[in-house]
């Protein structure tokens, strides 16, 4: 990791454009703080580094719902490692800087598996939705919200009522601002007119709970389509008086999030190593991710200036 900081300079080189998107650099499972995968520095890592998520995503936009890439993303390196969480017990999406222009539903999903992460088809899965925000009644979509109000993150509770087992963890922030009946900002009539979706995936393994439901679920590409009214929104001007539709189906309304109480022995903290190359190593790769972030940052405050 010695070079790390100079790598961190050759990307934004080439990068900056495409970095003004937002990506999850971190998880915080059931108390346990998880490196996610890191687009700046987990790509020159050798050897590969064992992460919990799904590895060689994009950070730009998949407009195309019919891609396969819907699912988990541009991804090509399955996880290596599994966080493991209690069902009842919170997930913590940590998100670098996003760009207020970009506003947009967050969903998590979940969906069960049995199968080698090595040879997983994520396409095969059925996702059922566990945890949604919109926009509120002052026009504050949830992505403003969470980078406003809760230091971007996004947390949802794992069910406490679903079947313990190994799971794929689907979070998504879906960008409105370039989706039919929105106004193109000018210098940006060439970008392609769509709603936008930035998925990442992670495994996890349910342990405990009280029960063994399994939630009907979607697949992805095939939960969204182009004539669902949650596709078109003019976000910019409050949708014309029309109230947003979430795209997909309800949040599963599990033991848990239907009132119940999980009484969960509070854990402490745990903090993954992301190089597993002990400490000295750790501190350079969290010093280069911070160096990264606050570039990053900058990137997108230009983007935001200028109405990107």
């Amino acid at each position: 990791m010695k070079n790390t900081t100079s790598i961190v300079v050759t990307i934004l080189a080439w990068a900056a454009p495409a970095l003004g998107h937002g990506y999850v650099y971190r998880v915080t499972a059931d108390n346990t703080v998880y490196p996610g995968w890191d687009v700046a520095l987990d790509p020159w890592l050798s050897p590969p580094p064992s992460r919990i998520a799904f590895g060689g995503g994009i950070v730009g936009p998949i407009i195309n719902i019919s891609s396969p890439n819907m699912a988990c993303n541009m991804a090509r390196q399955p996880p290596a490692a599994t966080a493991v969480v209690r069902a009842g017990s919170n997930i913590t999406f940590h998100w670098s800087h996003w760009l207020r222009s970009h506003k947009g539903p967050i969903t998590v999903w979940l969906a069960p598996h049995s199968s080698p992460l090595s040879s997983l088809n994520v396409t095969d899965l059925s996702f059922f939705k566990i945890a949604q925000d919109t926009v509120d009644t002052a026009g504050i979509w949830a992505n403003i919200r969470m980078m406003d109000s809760n230091k971007n993150t996004f947390t949802a509770t794992i069910p406490a009522d679903i079947k313990p087992g190994k799971y794929i963890v689907r979070h998504e922030i879906a960008a409105l601002h370039f989706s039919e009946g929105n106004k193109i900002p000018p210098g940006w009539e060439s970008t392609a007119v769509g709603a936008q979706f930035y998925p990442h995936c992670f495994s996890v393994e349910v342990v405990g709970g009280r029960g063994e439901a399994v939630p009907e679920g979607v697949k992805f590409p095939g939960a969204y389509r182009v004539e669902d009214e949650g596709m078109r929104f003019d976000v910019r001007g409050g949708g014309g008086g029309r109230r947003y539709t979430p795209l997909g189906p309800e949040v599963y309304k599990g033991w848990a999030t239907g009132g119940g109480v999980v009484d969960l022995e509070e854990r402490e903290m745990v903090v993954v190593s992301p190089t597993g190359k002990g400490a000295e190593a750790d501190a350079a790769y969290f010093e280069a991710q911070r160096v990264f972030l606050e570039q990053q940052g900058a990137i997108v405050s230009y983007f935001d200036s200028i109405g990107g």
